[in-house]
């Protein structure tokens, strides 16, 4: 799996190590109410074409003998690795007890094709109509007016997202350490502030209460935890970073969900990467 742009992922690839991350045009995104509570989880996926996929899986059906919809496991096999990134996605949703969309989107297009597992099989259908699905999980803000979009952007559907859903809380899951039968829930920062200045800010504070509430309505013990490491001035794609010195946080999680002021924090200290995710 290539990724450019991130040196831990890079690092992680390169060792083949037991992590989950994400690769470019696609994200792993946990959407809550403007309160941070939780209410699912979508993987969107940026394709050349919508419908392709949507092909191979009725095929793959109708030589399988069923029209019911294939597991998101047979998907995965039938679609190869944009599945697979998919399949990372709907097993961390198990995991967080979270309902799992998929949403596959293109440029220049009004349409994506959506698989929610409430209806169990592939749709293509308008951002309008997903904007329903969206509010039948509870997610869009009541009285948020309905915006077209702009269909020939280059990311439609984070433009839609943010003109669409209103005051609420989206966070990207940017990694999963799997530790056995049990997972940890990393976020990662990186900037030119010196590690011995940089913390948490306070502007991210709504997106932390949503994954510690995801955590908390989980009911499982899944730690919280935040690396930070350096990167220099340089042109966008091209700066430099020092992986060799990281700053660690923990959160704390509680036994409820809580409000934006009340996530806490503890800083962990300074490690090699190589500490923190061998």
């Amino acid at each position: 799996m290539n990724y450019s742009g991130n040196a831990i992922y890079e690092y992680i690839s390169q060792k083949k190590l037991n992590f989950y991350y994400f690769v470019e045009s696609n994200w792993t995104l946990i959407y809550g109410n403007s309160e941070s509570v939780p209410k699912m989880l979508v993987f969107a996926q940026k394709v050349d074409n919508i419908s392709k996929e949507c092909t191979i899986a009725e095929k793959k059906e109708a030589e399988m003998g069923s029209r019911k919809g294939l597991t998101m496991e047979t998907r995965e096999e039938a679609m190869g690795e944009e599945r697979k990134e998919a399949g990372k996605a709907y097993s961390i949703s198990r995991e967080l007890n979270l309902p799992f969309v998929y949403v596959r989107f293109m440029e220049n297009s009004s349409h994506v094709s959506i698989w929610d597992e409430a209806f169990g099989n592939w749709k293509t259908v308008t951002y309008t109509e997903l904007r329903n699905v969206y509010e039948k999980y509870g997610v869009v803000r009541p009285g948020t007016p309905r915006k077209a979009i702009n269909q020939y952007s280059s990311s439609p559907y984070h433009d839609w997202q943010r003109s669409n859903l209103g005051k609420i809380t989206v966070s990207d899951i940017d990694l999963i350490k799997n530790n056995d039968d049990k997972i940890e829930i990393i976020e990662l920062k990186r900037s030119k502030i010196s590690l011995e200045r940089w913390k948490p800010y306070e502007n991210d504070f709504p997106n932390f209460a949503l994954l510690i509430n995801t955590v908390v309505a989980s009911g499982k013990d899944i730690p919280f935890k935040l690396y930070y490491n350096l990167m220099y001035n340089g042109e966008r794609g091209q700066r430099m970073e020092d992986i060799s010195k990281i700053k660690a946080f923990d959160f704390k999680i509680p036994d409820r969900m809580i409000s934006v002021s009340e996530v806490q924090y503890s800083f962990d200290g300074y490690y090699e990467l190589e500490q923190l995710i061998n």
